[in-house]
């Protein structure tokens, strides 16, 4: 349910609960008059007096409540959100989200006749990483990654964790070549800025493997193109980009 509807419901269960408080209170002020405790002008003065109290009361309440409640849900509904479509660590979009949108953009891309091409970016000796200086500092990696990803790329391009040290990017309306250029400048700005891990400057690099989409390709299709190109990155010296064959969905293996 959206936010504001479910705050206008609250508001309104509020609103009955206090027509009832007011009610109530006319009712008793009746008996208070009917068994002669004040008369009549006292009785119109004291009436009036706690009706107009009593709504001041009610519609200032309300708005603080209202307020409150609505603060509330926004900020859970945001968590859940942000549960439910980013990666925790990094703050990119987590692999679910990252293959939805990856469909949505071959959908778009076939429907606009417009290129459109997806990365492998595989950080390089992450295990060592890891092994030599703890999961925080592997954590801090990743997420020194994913921001250089973020930040040298458009707002249209779009970056999700894909699982482990590995993140894919989509890049709409973008051939294999401006893709490659793209990428090139996340690669050399990753391999020139080390890491500060604790009083020790960490470099890292990065290995990425590119496919431009092809109207037959299926979803599983583009990424494993994708994949074999970064393996191949991988396999002849990292810190590189290799763009995938098209041939790799026929069984010929990159060289």
């Amino acid at each position: 349910m959206n936010p504001k509807i479910l705050v206008l419901n609250i508001t309104k269960d509020i609103n009955k609960l206090f027509l009832i408080n007011f009610a109530a209170l006319m009712m008793f002020l009746t008996v208070v008059f009917v068994i002669g405790v004040y008369d009549k002008k006292e009785f119109v003065l004291l009436t009036s007096s706690a009706a107009i109290g009593s709504l001041t009361l009610n519609l200032l309440v309300a708005k603080i409540v209202r307020r409150k409640m609505e603060k509330i849900i926004h900020n859970s509904f945001e968590k859940i959100e942000n549960q439910l479509y980013f990666d925790e660590l990094t703050s990119v979009y987590n692999r679910a989200t990252g293959m939805n949108r990856l469909m949505e953009e071959m959908a778009r891309a076939r429907r606009h006749l417009k290129p459109l091409s997806v990365a492998m970016v595989d950080i390089d000796n992450f295990k060592s990483i890891n092994d030599n200086y703890g999961h925080l500092a592997g954590d801090r990696v990743l997420n020194y990654v994913a921001l250089q990803i973020k930040s040298l790329l458009r707002i249209d391009d779009v970056v999700s964790r894909y699982g482990g040290e590995e993140f894919l990017i989509i890049l709409p309306e973008t051939d294999e070549i401006k893709a490659f250029m793209a990428l090139e400048r996340v690669r050399e700005n990753i391999a020139k800025r080390p890491v500060k891990i604790g009083n020790e400057k960490l470099f890292i690099t990065v290995s990425i493997g590119i496919a431009e989409i092809e109207n037959n390709d299926t979803l599983q299709e583009a990424i494993n193109r994708a994949d074999m190109a970064l393996l191949q990155a991988k396999r002849t010296g990292k810190n590189k980009i290799e763009i995938a064959s098209k041939y790799i969905n026929e069984g010929i293996k990159l060289s």
